[in-house]
């Protein structure tokens, strides 16, 4: 038994040493084989770095692919055939001039030749190619082989013509001249016009007028810059309008000639209708540069006007009295007298905010009823020829009595005309160069002539007037002046005559 577990042990040591044998004996074989891989791995990248290097090489002296310099294909040029191709380009270049017709339509103005101007590339263009070419990344190459876009690179090539030639080129291109230019127009505030019953902006008008100045420098820029279009709009070359339609200050004059053009006043003007509206209104304003000016003279004007022909105050009256005489009496102190610098201002007010209201005009001084026949039925009638007054009330006689008007014999004659009542009073005191006089009524009509109690008269009426009249003033018995003075009130009408 232990002979043959031994013999077992032995045949284990046995083979595992002929395994390792074999394995020591095939290792040579496999470090051969890689080390033949690898060589061919180390030969394929250094082929492949040489060539990689090879193409850069190349691009330090050529336009990469795919690129373009001022529109010529370019791709594996060297300089010397990009400055050719160049050159050649510039022996064909244009520049298109363009710009706007006076109604702001595009316009083709003309066309600059490069032979009607001796349009060159100077001596500095080989420079320029030069310098273009170092700024390419010729590392980045293989770049190109992904990538079919073309790739524009900027240059600046130098350029050379004659400007005397260019001047008569521009002079000769019709838009160009002066005589076929159109002045450009501001927008403005139009004339009142019916159909809209107010004020309109015109717009303004472009025109075609352009600074020739700046043409030039515009036009010498584009070619310095070899491009083939300029366009004298874009570049800021036409005189444009200084005021547009959408002008905010010029919106506001319209709305506040538009304001004041809405305004509508119905006076009652003693009786009369008066309509002041657009019709009348737009008469009375102007423009001072673009500015709405109400003027007050005519407004005033129209004022005075109005109260010429409605105000009674100064106008004679034609009055039929107690005994049935027909009479023409001029008007002292009574009657509708408007007050034209109060009412000028209130409607240059009214029209300034746009109001629109019935009203009458501002009265200095006011009568009994309106219209030309303005005494009404009310009245003091005082007979100067008779000595008899009547005092009506409503068209009635309420009350009459005599009294003793001024003196004719030493010329203080009361006044005849229509008056009214300036004011009313009692216990007052009467003063003169030689008297000073208490009344208990006083009625002041005329000036220093009015009604009031005489106590000092025993007789009223006849006479008495010729030879001792008072000093103007109407003297009543003094229980007639205290019934009178109930009655009485500013402005009551007061008519005194003689026939």
């Amino acid at each position: 038994m232990e002979q043959d577990n031994k013999k077992t042990i032995e045949e284990q040591i046995e083979q595992q040493t002929e395994q390792k044998t074999q394995t020591q004996g095939e290792q040579p074989a496999a470090k051969k084989q890689k080390m033949i891989l690898m060589g061919l791995l180390g030969a394929v990248v250094v082929i492949l770095a040489g060539a990689y290097i090879s193409v850069a090489v190349y691009y330090q002296s050529h336009f990469l692919p795919h690129t373009m310099i001022r529109g010529i294909e370019c791709s594996n040029a060297d300089p010397a055939t990009v400055v050719s191709r160049l050159i050649q380009q510039s022996r064909e270049y244009t520049l298109e001039i363009t710009g706007r017709d006076a109604q702001g339509n595009p316009l083709t103005i003309g066309v600059v030749n490069a032979e009607d101007i001796d349009y060159t590339l100077d001596d500095k263009v080989e420079g320029a190619v030069d310098g273009t070419l170092s700024v390419q990344n010729e590392w980045l190459w293989f770049l190109c082989l992904f990538d079919n876009t073309s790739h524009p690179m900027d240059i600046y090539t130098p350029v050379a013509f004659d400007k005397e030639k260019l001047e008569v080129v521009l002079e000769q291109m019709n838009s160009l001249q002066a005589r076929n230019m159109t002045e450009a127009q501001d927008a403005y505030i139009s004339e009142y016009s019916k159909a809209v019953n107010g004020y309109e902006i015109m717009p303004e008008v472009l025109g075609s007028q352009l600074d020739m100045d700046a043409v030039r420098q515009a036009v010498e820029t584009a070619i310095y810059d070899s491009d083939v279009t300029v366009d004298l709009a874009d570049q800021g070359c036409y005189i444009e309008p200084k005021i547009t339609a959408d002008d905010q200050e010029l919106l506001a004059n319209l709305e506040k000639a538009n304001r004041w053009i809405g305004t509508e006043i119905t006076y009652d003007w003693n009786g009369s209708e008066v309509v002041v509206n657009a019709e009348q209104i737009q008469e009375w304003i102007t423009f001072s540069k673009g500015v709405p000016v109400l003027d007050e003279e005519a407004v005033a004007a129209f004022v005075s006007g109005q109260a010429s022909q409605y105000d009674t105050y100064g106008k004679r009256r034609n009055f039929m009295t107690t005994l049935g005489v027909e009479l023409s009496l001029p008007s002292r102190t009574y009657g509708w007298l408007t007050d034209r610098d109060a009412e000028t201002k209130e409607l240059m007010d009214l029209i300034e905010s746009g109001t629109s209201a019935e009203r009458e005009p501002v009265y200095a001084i006011r009568a009994a009823v309106k219209g030309s026949n303005d005494i009404g039925s009310s009245y003091v009638e005082i007979d100067l020829s008779n000595q008899h007054l009547y005092l009506y009330q409503s068209g009635n006689i309420v009350l009459e009595t005599d009294f003793v008007s001024g003196n004719m014999s030493n010329g203080n004659t009361t006044p005849d005309g229509v008056c009214g009542i300036t004011y009313k009073t009692t216990n007052a005191v009467l003063r003169g160069r030689d008297y000073e006089t208490p009344v208990n009524y006083w009625m002041p009509f005329n000036g220093n002539v009015g009604m009031h109690d005489a106590t000092w008269r025993s007789e009223f009426g006849g006479d008495i007037y010729l030879t001792d009249g008072s000093h103007g003033c109407v003297n009543l018995p003094l229980d007639m002046a205290a019934a009178i003075y109930e009655y009485m009130s500013t402005g009551f009408p007061v008519i005194c005559y003689y026939y």
